[in-house]
């Protein structure tokens, strides 16, 4: 351990010792200890004494950054820049001592101290346990430290399916009762720290099974109550489940489809990674925002459903609305407008790349679509093969599967390569105004963009041939 220590951070935590001499790391990183993961860039301190005086004095010692948490309760955050940020939250025992202030903390799994000294030089052989939380541990077993875990912080609820995702740990029968009782106190907290736990339960490699966990619990019932009316709801042919578990069962399958991508998409993997690694917001990457999209990707299905005299069920514009239902939910949640417009597309979206299970589709097709959803083409391609594998009704073959995905790693190529071809405009504004005498405004824009869209799809492949359509539209009277 104190190896991997930066020597700036060592000379923090030293003086978090002189400053108060019974001074413990808590939690997340004693936890992480003894699950052999590598510890993490957040460190939390409990300490005899106020919290909160410690760290801004920290901060005015080593010109680091000062976060004030909670000043009544003894709460405070020094930020350490580095290639990525270290916190460290140093807060004062809740209680008298640091046994009554594990005592008190949501999870078994956390409510565990080591002294300050023993964890800088690497020694865990004394770990403060009052809760069982090693036992806890071993078992893979989330437990509440009591039960009056959840109704002191409610928030802990969604906690509890963050962890479970986190560490793939079961959340024991006890905990799980509890939810249920004091999920009404879910209110009232924070839209963004809900949208928070939330995101970061999706981020985890294999969020499904706690998803499964929150649908079974009423939890995802109390955030998007929207949802409620897709279960139930039955399909076509093509379906064999309900709208609510088609939609659950997709995000199994983008989980899937995402674990296994180095053996589906081969060379491309890497480029697929990169982008699911990416993050709209920083620490919400596109991969939780995926998953998102399943869920909300039918939920217009209910309002759509349709039956025709001859009993087949239809679901005219669902995509439409789907898109304003997840859109409602995803501002009430404090979603940047960023996150939702790409989630928004996507879900309005889906039904696009249906041509894939059909006739080939062509090279001009794919690079169209490639304009409309730009490099969210891929979000798109990735949610597509994820609702097709969730759609297994009679009417569903084998054959159509296998063409769409033949297909969609075909079209996922020539998306790739499309994009590392950076090629300068045949005619840009200049070029209009010094040729035609055009004037800057939305026409010249609107020529400028449509040229752009033919080069793209190589239908003009010079210079001469930019110009020739643009006098054939600037004749034609086009674009108005």
């Amino acid at each position: 351990m104190e190896s991997s220590f930066d020597a700036f951070l060592k000379a923090i935590l030293s003086d978090v010792i002189r400053l108060a001499p019974e001074a413990y790391a808590v939690g997340g990183a004693v936890r992480d200890h003894l699950l052999g993961q590598a510890a993490g860039k957040d460190l939390d301190l409990a300490v005899q004494g106020d919290g909160f005086v410690i760290a801004e004095k920290l901060a005015d010692i080593h010109a680091v950054t000062f976060v004030p948490l909670d000043d009544s309760h003894g709460s405070g955050r020094i930020v350490l820049k580095a290639r990525e940020p270290i916190t460290v939250d140093i807060a004062s025992f809740r209680g008298a001592d640091i046994m009554t202030d594990l005592k008190m903390r949501d999870f078994t799994i956390n409510a565990l101290g080591v002294s300050l000294k023993d964890y800088m030089s690497g020694r865990f052989d004394q770990i403060l346990d009052p809760t069982g939380g090693i036992s806890d541990i071993r078992s893979k077993t989330i437990r509440v430290c009591s039960d009056c875990s959840f109704h002191d912080d409610p928030l802990r609820i969604l906690r509890t399916f963050r962890f479970m995702a986190g560490l793939g740990f079961r959340v024991e029968a006890h905990t799980l009762n509890g939810i249920a009782t004091e999920l009404p106190g879910l209110s009232s907290a924070a839209p963004e720290r809900i949208r928070d736990e939330f995101l970061a339960t999706l981020a985890a490699a294999s969020s499904f099974q706690a998803l499964k966990a929150m649908d079974a619990t009423g939890v995802l019932d109390h955030l998007f109550p929207e949802l409620g009316s897709m279960r139930g709801c039955g399909q076509n042919e093509f379906h064999h489940l309900d709208v609510w578990k088609h939609s659950l069962e997709a995000v199994s399958q983008l989980e899937s489809l995402i674990a296994g991508r180095t053996l589906y998409f081969g060379d491309s993997s890497h480029l697929v990674e990169n982008y699911l690694l990416e993050e709209p917001v920083k620490g919400r990457p596109r991969a939780a925002l995926l998953k998102l999209a399943a869920l909300f990707h039918d939920s217009g299905k209910p309002r759509s459903r349709f039956v025709e005299p001859g009993g087949r069920v239809r679901f005219f514009g669902h995509e439409t609305i789907s898109r304003k239902i997840f859109e409602e939910a995803g501002e009430r949640i404090k979603l940047a407008n960023r996150e939702i417009s790409f989630i928004g597309d996507l879900v309005e979206g889906h039904m696009r790349p249906m041509i894939f299970t059909g006739q080939p589709v062509s090279q001009r097709a794919i690079l169209r679509m490639r304009r409309r959803f730009h490099k969210d083409v891929v979000g798109l391609f990735l949610l597509f093969l994820a609702d097709l594998a969730a759609t297994r009704g009679l009417a569903r073959t084998p054959e159509s599967e296998q063409t769409a995905r033949t297909q969609v790693l075909r079209a996922l190529e020539i998306c790739f390569e499309a994009a590392k071809k950076k090629e300068e405009p045949f005619l840009n504004g200049r070029d209009l105004m010094e040729l035609f005498g055009m004037e800057p405004g939305p026409r010249m824009g609107s020529i400028l963009k449509q040229l752009r869209e033919l080069q793209e799809l190589g239908d003009i492949t010079s210079k001469a041939q930019a110009i020739e359509v643009t006098n054939e539209m600037l004749q034609a009277g086009e674009p108005s």
